[in-house]
């Protein structure tokens, strides 16, 4: 019964996760430009040294300040006794033992899709819709870390623990834009993997 439930979980979160992106992309299709590696290509070439100093350092510091707080977190809901995740159900337990590499690879691709769809789509259209940044890193950062749930394996306290590092990424997406986000987020699971690999 309980593959029931993590399909459940996983298809569910998928499903209405690209419904509404579909929606929205058809409607605003400079979304889906966004995405493509001739926007990206562009855009780096247009930017100066400066810029880029400007990006990496903002990028950094999220980063940086992410993986502590997360770390803060998720000492103190491990001596309140609550996991994280049940190691024998989430996905990446068994494959991060034996195909470390390819939990790298993913760790690094995901992200670039997740803040698209969070911060380059999601709060564009909640601040066209109600002119609010506030709102916009809000909503998206807990629309952001509640869609972990979807993992199999996860518990609630896994995603609260995700809702700071969020909101720094969403701050940091309005600041320098989504390539900004997109290094801090595959600066921080970067981080994590290589952490885990070598504590192994």
């Amino acid at each position: 019964m309980s593959w029931w439930l993590d399909l459940i979980r996983v298809v569910g979160g998928g499903l209405l996760l690209g419904l509404f992106v579909g929606k929205v992309v058809v409607s605003n299709p400079f979304h889906l430009e966004r995405i493509r590696p001739r926007y990206w290509l562009g855009a780096a070439r247009r930017m100066k040294r400066r810029q880029w100093v400007r990006l990496l350092t903002i990028a950094l510091w999220v980063t940086a300040i992410s993986l502590i707080v997360t770390d803060i977190l998720t000492i103190l809901f491990t001596q309140a006794g609550a996991p994280l995740v049940n190691p024998e159900e989430y996905p990446f337990t068994q494959v991060q033992q034996e195909y470390p590499w390819m939990v790298l690879i993913v760790a690094n691709i995901l992200p670039i899709f997740e803040e698209w769809v969070f911060r380059g789509i999601l709060m564009d259209e909640i601040i066209r819709w109600k002119h609010s940044k506030a709102l916009a890193v809000g909503l998206s950062s807990l629309l952001f870390a509640a869609f972990h749930l979807s993992n199999p394996g996860t518990y609630l306290s896994f995603v609260v623990t995700l809702i700071p590092a969020s909101i720094l990424l969403g701050l940091c997406y309005l600041k320098v834009g989504l390539g900004g986000s997109i290094v801090a987020h595959n600066a921080y699971n970067t981080f994590l993997v290589i952490v885990d690999a070598i504590s192994r």
